[in-house]
């Protein structure tokens, strides 16, 4: 088998002078293809030298999604995956890569998929409740876990996606995500593509991530990213005024940094004016400065400066009206500014609970919402209350209880995470009418004459046909199996609902039926599958370890949410909201359930681990990392650079040690002490009951980052400048190293979690993943040595794995394959497949959980994957 696919790749490699042998193959994606044809006329230079480099990654992505073996590209990644533009010196490597790509296009190879012996069902499972199973995170489990790799279930975790379209003159236009795209114009009435707004992102983490609704004017769009979370430069010129006729983009105007985990962003404003909210982010900085969005700004449409003025932590958007601003903050004030003139404040009124969603308003009345369950309403001119309407109790697991609210024709309309839509008197507070619905409404009704539309968690699209007395039900249509978050737009020739799984769809008004969808960031389709040419820009979103206890898996998300499921069926028990991304893994102990979010406010949380209803909530900060709970502590750590251990029942802090960096790897923790590192540059060990330093230990470069230390047989085994280190848990002695056999040969990276078995410790490295995902190679090493005993091209990458006595599952960042290999693999130092699974994606940093005769694991599809 291994041969063969060898053989395979020495006849591609043959084939890679000659690209045009069996004639031009096309990808089905139009950049692609017009930069190949590009390619074969013109040699490289520096006029296009960023764009074929982009398109080039674009390309390799939509190859691995394809499941093409792509080691024959290795050599050249070593090359072009280097940080930034590719050296003038390198542009005939450029075109060698893509005369290679030409020959898989043309003869792809693709990777089989193997699957495992059958055995007997595993009746006693263990948990694993922390990441890497352990305190220790060794990433041992004593079950068998998954022996055939069959899929056993998979559950939805989208996107945090709330980009809405606008329709304007038979065109929709949409923000997208992607590396490669910012903004399509579509047809409203076929879906097809008229033009796109395009960028040439090299790395995800450098690229700005296009996350907002559109502003329509005159002649132009408005739009705004996010920022990469190592986008250093400055100005931050995120939002983009694009020519309504051609997709050009006429100028940007800069924003400050906004951390692509708050899943969404806004901006606003008319024809002179251009509103938006702003905050303070730097990562690098030491240490880090967060703060949210809590600041409205007032420029010209040309970028001048007029006004800014500080309110408090913004949930909701603004909103722009005549001349005036309105503002609704956490801290439950709703501002209404003024737009010209020195006097900025027309006056504030105090709802007496946070404020989460954006206000509607019209010529006379301002409606606004309360997390308590209150809907208000306003004089417009003078901010006095006219009625007050407690419409629900709130939910406690929901960090946005409301959807927004819509005004139309006397009555407000609005949705509830109570799965409650309801229909208000504009003038009199009155409740009309409620209707109950199938999930949580985050999504702002649409209302069309006597007939209003809403979008549920579900995916679901339904519509109502309603008077004052009441309301009639007249379809319900599933969009997909992902949450829809965005608030829904059209008019009589569609309803278009913009999914968390990057589609977006148009339904017929009358009857529900989809009339197209359209993706939302570039890829082709094989056999009805969509194929992806891109990713997300800004950062990786599907982060998460998945944890598992008591036959309950745990899983947070991009969306906000951490989710629980039944580990065996994948049915939903509970979820719970926060503010930002979970990225971390939950940590479970006693009947809790331990986690923070990053991009949002400043809680971690502590939520029971059977319905997730809520016990506590402290202000931490943000917080990446794993949450470790130990007994009658909880250690974790916060973008800020906080080490910190808290109370289990109260969340009181019990210590800090402050560092210069954030702490970004998941906490280990023995008998006596708590083992972590910091993007100042160093791991630290701390006395886990006072915080007392016991030692540090310098990375030299190696910015400890999402690849957590372990503890292993006597050893804190962590990632320093490309290397993986064994140190004496003790002393920080340093007794053996390893490094990537393939680093001289040009650009590689290390930065994955490892996992050990016996005297096995296994570490995941790749050419690269962020830019053109080449190499990712698990490698096998002898922990008492830091010897090589064997590898295997494919698994890993910045993913890491998980152990069973026996065999060590990993996924990849360079393929869509999950794979099972034999912990002491052949005879012949080779690499022994138990089995390997094709799923929808890469992964990222998120790593195995296995439990019993199952393994978990987070994909970036949007699904939680569990194997048996």
């Amino acid at each position: 088998m291994k041969l063969k696919r060898y053989l395979s790749l020495f006849v591609l490699g043959s084939l890679a002078a000659s690209p045009c042998l069996h004639g031009f193959q096309n990808t089905g994606v139009e950049e692609i293809d017009s930069t190949r044809q590009s390619v074969l006329e013109t040699p490289t230079h520096a006029g296009n030298a960023i764009h074929r480099q982009s398109v080039l990654f674009s390309w390799i992505r939509h190859m691995i999604n394809r499941g093409v073996d792509l080691q024959s590209l290795h050599e050249e990644g070593y090359v072009l995956a280097k940080w930034g533009p590719v050296h003038p010196e390198n542009y005939p490597v450029l075109d060698k890569a893509y005369g290679k790509m030409e020959a898989l296009q043309d003869e792809p190879v693709f990777i089989q998929e193997i699957r495992g012996p059958e055995s007997a069902p595993f009746s006693n499972p263990t948990g694993w409740p922390v990441f890497g199973g352990s305190q220790m995170q060794s990433g041992l489990s004593p079950d068998p876990g998954p022996m055939t790799g069959e899929i056993a279930w998979k559950f939805p975790n989208g996107h945090s996606w709330y980009a809405s379209p606008s329709v304007e003159n038979g065109r929709v236009y949409i923000t997208s995500p992607g590396m490669r795209s910012l903004l399509y114009c579509l047809d409203e009435a076929t879906g097809d593509v008229t033009w796109k707004t395009t960028q040439d992102g090299l790395q995800m983490y450098s690229t700005p991530r296009g996350a907002s609704n559109v502003l329509v004017l005159n002649d132009r769009i408005v739009m705004r990213a996010t920022s990469g979370s190592w986008e250093f430069t400055d100005p931050v010129r995120h939002i983009f005024q694009i020519d309504k006729e051609s997709g050009k983009v006429l100028n940007q105007v800069d924003a400050g940094r906004i951390d692509y985990r708050r899943g969404t962003t806004s901006v606003t404003g008319n024809e002179q004016y251009i509103v938006y909210p702003s905050g303070r982010l730097d990562l690098k900085k030491k240490p880090p400065t967060t703060i949210l969005q809590d600041t409205v700004v007032v420029k010209r449409n040309n970028g001048q400066r007029w006004w800014e003025f500080r309110v408090g932590q913004l949930f909701g958007e603004l909103v722009l009206h005549e001349e005036l601003i309105f503002a609704g903050t956490n801290k439950g004030l709703l501002y209404a500014l003024n737009l010209e003139g020195g006097n900025r404040i027309h006056w504030v009124f105090n709802a007496g609970s946070p404020i989460r969603t954006t206000p509607a308003v019209d010529a006379n009345t301002v409606v606004t919402t309360t997390e308590s369950g209150f809907l208000v309403a306003l004089d417009r001119s003078s901010g006095t209350e006219i009625w007050r309407t407690q419409l629900n109790e709130g939910n406690a697991r929901a960090f946005q209880l409301f959807s927004s609210p819509v005004i139309h024709n006397g009555k407000v309309f609005i949705g509830s995470a109570t799965n409650e839509l309801y229909c208000v008197d504009l003038a009199t507070g009155q409740l009309l009418w409620k209707a109950t619905s199938d999930d949580w409404i985050r999504s702002k009704p649409l209302v069309l004459e006597n007939r209003l539309y809403f979008a549920t968690l579900s995916g679901n699209v339904t519509a109502l046909a309603f008077d004052k007395n009441g309301f009639e039900k007249l379809w319900s249509k599933g969009t997909g199996h992902h949450q829809l978050f965005a608030d829904l737009a059209g008019n009589e020739n569609g309803i278009l609902a913009s999914s968390s799984e990057l589609y977006l769809y148009s339904l017929n008004p009358l009857t529900g039926d989809i009339q197209w969808k359209q993706s939302l960031i570039e890829c082709s389709y094989e056999n009805g599958e969509r194929i992806l040419a891109d990713i997300v820009a800004g950062g990786g979103d599907f982060q998460s370890p998945p944890t598992v206890a008591d036959g309950i898996v745990y899983i947070g998300s991009p969306s906000r949410f951490v989710f629980a499921m039944d580990s065996l069926t994948g049915e939903e028990i509970w979820r719970f909201e926060t503010s930002g991304q979970v990225s971390g893994a939950p940590g479970v102990q006693n009947g809790r359930v331990y986690f923070g979010q990053q991009g949002g406010n400043r809680e971690m949380y502590c939520v029971d681990a059977k319905t997730g209803d809520p016990v506590w909530s402290s202000k931490v900060g943000w917080v990446w990392t794993s949450c470790m709970p130990d007994g009658a502590k909880v250690f974790t750590g916060t973008v800020e650079g906080d080490i910190i251990a808290l109370e289990p029942d109260t969340g009181k802090r019990l210590w800090t040690h402050q560092t210069n960096g954030g702490i970004y790897p998941a906490p280990a923790v023995d008998d006596k002490r708590v083992y972590t590192g910091s993007w100042d540059g160093s791991y630290y060990a701390l006395n886990k009951e006072t915080g007392l330093l016991d030692w540090a230990y310098s990375s030299f470069g190696g910015l400890p980052d999402s690849a957590a230390g372990v503890l292993w047989q006597g050893m804190f085994i962590c990632r320093t400048n490309r290397e993986l280190c064994g140190l004496d848990k003790n002393t920080a002695k340093k007794l053996w190293g390893f490094s990537d056999p393939r680093k001289h040969l040009g650009n590689t990276v290390m930065n994955a979690t490892p996992s050990n078995s016996g005297n096995r410790t296994f570490v995941s490295t790749s050419i690269d993943h962020d830019g053109a995902a080449l190499g990712a190679t698990l490698y096998c090493i002898d922990n008492s040595t830091g010897e090589e005993l064997w590898h295997y091209t494919g698994a890993g990458g910045w993913t890491g794995s998980s152990c069973t006595e026996n065999t060590v599952i990993c996924g990849s960042s360079t393929e869509r394959f999950v794979t099972c290999l034999d912990v002491a693999g052949n005879p012949d130092g080779t690499p022994r497949i138990i089995w390997r699974t094709r799923i929808g994606g890469i992964l990222e940093e998120t790593i195995p959980a296995i439990s019993g005769d199952m393994a978990y694991l987070l994909c970036t599809d949007g699904y939680l994957y569990a194997f048996r």
